[in-house]
């Protein structure tokens, strides 16, 4: 299980981001942070079981940087640490969720020739971090409904993770829009 939270004093921006991966992810289980130190987050993660944490920390009110820690005695922070451009919800794209139903919880991170090796070596992080398998494009189950996790370049150069509603290929988000990962920490 993964525990998500935000930075202190965090704005409504913060809270639907977290909301929407966590509603998209099975894993991912939502906590206010409140005032908890890296220290409480870290005892809360262990009380409820989690084993990961992932941080989502503000930047002049939006999503500014996604860190990610591993729950050992203590947090331990992992490799990368995702700086945050920009974010769109799901509320934003046309494709709305019917009343009633919820989006498939099976996920996939889908798998492209076409990427460089930062976003292919972002892919396998997501993997182990998220307890996500990675699927060939053309090895999917058209059958059953599921959702897929794409990361690729914008035309900005920038990395994309965005969600998609398979079979029919359309995206239910969040997408998330990274500027750097910095790698060594």
């Amino acid at each position: 299980m993964i525990l998500i939270t935000t930075s202190r004093r965090p704005t409504r921006i913060m809270r639907t981001l977290c909301r929407d991966l966590a509603d998209t992810i099975p894993s991912i289980r939502r906590v206010n942070r409140g005032k908890m130190s890296i220290f409480d987050i870290g005892e809360k993660a262990i009380g409820i079981g989690a084993d990961k944490v992932l941080i989502i920390d503000r930047w002049k009110g939006r999503p500014g940087r996604m860190r990610l820690f591993e729950v050992k005695e203590n947090l331990s922070q992992i490799p990368p640490q995702l700086y945050i451009r920009g974010v769109k919800f799901r509320r934003d794209f046309e494709s709305k969720k019917r009343k009633g139903s919820s989006y498939p919880r099976r996920v996939f991170i889908e798998e492209s020739e076409k990427v460089s090796p930062d976003v292919k070596k972002l892919c396998e992080t997501f993997s182990r971090f998220f307890n996500l398998p990675i699927v060939k494009s053309n090895r999917m189950d058209e059958s059953r409904s599921f959702t897929v996790m794409r990361l690729s370049l914008d035309p900005e150069n920038l990395i994309r993770v965005s969600f998609y509603l398979m079979p029919k290929n359309i995206e239910v988000g969040p997408r998330i829009r990274i500027s750097h990962a910095v790698w060594e920490i």
